[in-house]
C-alpha cells in the first residue's frame, strides 16, 4: 500500500475508463472495487462503523483506515455484473449489494466523490427533465425536452452540443466558455456533485443546459489528473 493510502474506484467490471484510470494511477494507490469483490471472503462491516470496516478490492484485503478516498462510478449493482451468482438469485443479490454499498459509502468519513444518494451510488442520476428543472431554478438557460416515441421506444433529439466537466472547483471543456463553466459549476454545487459533466446545446455564452451526468470522461488526461488531485497527496 502507498504511504498516502488507497484510492478506491468503485465501478462496473465493464467500465473500461475506470480500469484504465486504475492502471494509470496504481502507483498512487488507485484500486478497483467491482461487485465481484463484494462476494469475496474477508469483508467486515458493522452499520454505523464504516471507518473500522475491512474491505476487499481487486481481491486484496485492506482496513478502512488505509483508504484515502473513494471514487464512485457505479449507479447500482446490476444482474449482468454477477455472472458468478446463480441466475435465479441475481436480482436479489444485486439489490442487496447496492444497499450494502449505499450504507458503507455513506458511512465512510473519507472523501467520497460522488457520495451516494438513496437512488444512486454515485450521486444524482436525474432524468434530462430533472436536470433542466434544476438549471432553471438557478436562472440558467434551458430549452424544452423534445422526444419522439416510436414502437414503444423513447428517442431524444440530439442537436449540436458541448460538454463542460466539473471536477471540484475546476472546469474543463473544448472550448471552455467562462460563462458556461460558471453555469456548470453552479449546477454541480446545487446537485452536491464534486464530479459532473454538463451538456449544453452549444459552446457559446448563454447556451442552454440539456442534461448532466456524474460519469465524467476519465479518458481525458486533464480530467483524470484533476480527479486524483481531489484526494490530495496520495504519495
Amino acid at each position: 500500500m502507498t504511504p498516502g493510502g488507497a484510492l478506491l474506484v468503485v465501478a462496473s467490471p465493464f467500465d473500461a475508463a475506470a480500469r484504465d484510470f486504475v492502471d494509470r494511477h496504481g502507483a498512487v494507490g488507485a484500486m478497483l472495487l467491482t461487485p465481484r469483490d463484494l462476494s469475496r471472503e474477508g469483508w467486515r462491516f458493522h452499520l454505523g462503523d464504516a471507518d473500522n470496516a475491512v474491505v476487499v478490492a481487486s481481491g486484496r484485503q485492506l482496513a478502512a483506515g488505509e483508504i484515502r478516498g473513494v471514487l464512485t462510478r457505479l449507479y447500482a449493482v446490476s444482474q449482468n455484473e454477477l455472472p458468478h451468482i446463480a441466475s435465479e438469485d441475481r436480482a436479489y443479490v444485486a439489490a442487496e449489494m447496492t444497499a450494502f454499498l449505499l450504507a458503507f459509502l455513506t458511512g465512510l468519513s473519507v472523501r467520497v466523490a460522488n457520495r451516494p444518494t438513496p437512488l444512486c451510488l454515485c450521486g444524482r442520476h436525474w432524468s434530462e427533465e430533472r436536470w433542466r428543472r434544476a438549471a432553471y431554478a438557478l436562472g440558467l438557460a434551458t430549452e424544452p425536452a423534445h422526444r419522439k416515441v416510436m414502437l414503444g421506444c423513447t428517442m431524444a433529439a440530439e442537436p449540436t452540443s458541448s460538454v463542460v466537466t466539473v471536477v471540484g472547483d475546476r472546469c474543463f471543456g473544448d472550448p471552455l466558455d467562462a460563462g458556461l463553466a460558471e453555469a456548470a459549476r453552479g449546477l454541480a454545487q446545487a446537485a452536491g456533485a464534486e464530479l459532473l459533466a454538463v451538456e449544453f446545446d452549444g459552446c457559446h455564452a448563454g447556451a442552454a443546459v440539456r442534461r448532466a451526468t456524474p460519469m465524467v470522461d476519465l479518458s481525458d488526461a486533464r480530467i483524470a489528473a484533476a480527479t486524483v488531485a481531489l484526494f490530495g497527496d496520495l504519495t
